[in-house]
């Protein structure tokens, strides 16, 4: 029983299924493809679908049985009394403590990347890891005519990305006047202001307004199904964000691992 197909759920149940296991893989949302289905539809990115193509025609040419649009639980894994358990449930948008003060239009980068709405007006997006979402979500507002500000507490905007991508992401935000804040940390928002603070200095910076507030704050793992009551600790094996959470590279690199291990 693989649970989840993103790519190292997908790859998981590839290898596992080439090595002779009878395979199934659950999926909670009518598609596989986890996250790498929101960085697709960024500007510039479609072609990073690709992977989940690959990884699914690969799973799938090895028999893998697939079940989609179906939550896993405890109970269910129970009484399916599979063999062995590959846990691959990724992660959710983390959404940190901040001060909030006359109810603000907060929302999750994940929300916006799906199409939805934000008020006109300045939007303000607090990006804390630094990779393809900060960046990509302030170059979609910018494309539909918000002006954007991405408020980085890292040094620079993009700079967990490989070079030519962050470089031609930073070139898209540049076309698109939108404002860089680099080294500074989301500490609260109201109606119309979002309330930052320098990371080196520890000052506080005020960027006024502000309409929404767009959270781009890292992610938190999936553990529900680390852990199933009346089942063998030892035949429940992690692989991705659910353990910790990271890129596409570490999650195939893991489902890849833990499959061969079985």
């Amino acid at each position: 029983m693989v649970i989840g197909g993103g790519p190292g759920g997908l790859k998981a149940a590839a290898v596992a299924a080439e090595r002779g296991h009878r395979v199934t893989l659950y999926e909670a949302a009518p598609r596989v493809g986890g996250q790498v289905l929101l960085a697709e539809l960024l500007p510039g990115r479609g072609e990073f679908g690709g992977a989940v193509t690959n990884l699914e025609g690969e799973a799938r040419r090895a028999g893998v049985r697939f079940v989609t649009g179906t939550t896993v639980d405890p109970a269910m894994v129970r009484s399916e009394k599979p063999d062995e358990v590959i846990v691959a449930t990724g992660a959710t948008p983390f959404r940190p403590e901040i001060e909030t003060l006359d109810e603000p239009c907060i929302v999750e980068a994940w929300e916006v990347i799906r199409g939805r709405a934000l008020p006109a007006g300045r939007v303000l997006v607090a990006d804390w890891r630094g990779d393809w979402i900060g960046l990509g979500v302030a170059n979609t507002l910018a494309r539909l005519g918000h002006r954007v500000t991405l408020a980085v507490t890292g040094y620079g905007a993009g700079e967990h990305l490989q070079q030519y991508v962050r470089n031609a992401m930073v070139a898209a935000a540049m076309d698109a006047k939108v404002e860089i804040l680099p080294n500074v940390r989301l500490r609260g928002a109201d109606e119309d202001t979002a309330y930052l603070q320098h990371t080196l200095t520890e000052r506080p910076m005020l960027v006024e307004g502000v309409g929404a507030v767009v959270l781009a704050q890292g992610h938190a793992s999936v553990t529900d199904l680390l852990e199933v009551d009346g089942f063998p600790q030892e035949r429940i094996h992690a692989v991705g964000d659910c353990l910790s959470p990271r890129t596409v590279e570490e999650a195939v690199l893991e489902g890849l691992t833990v499959a061969s291990a079985i």
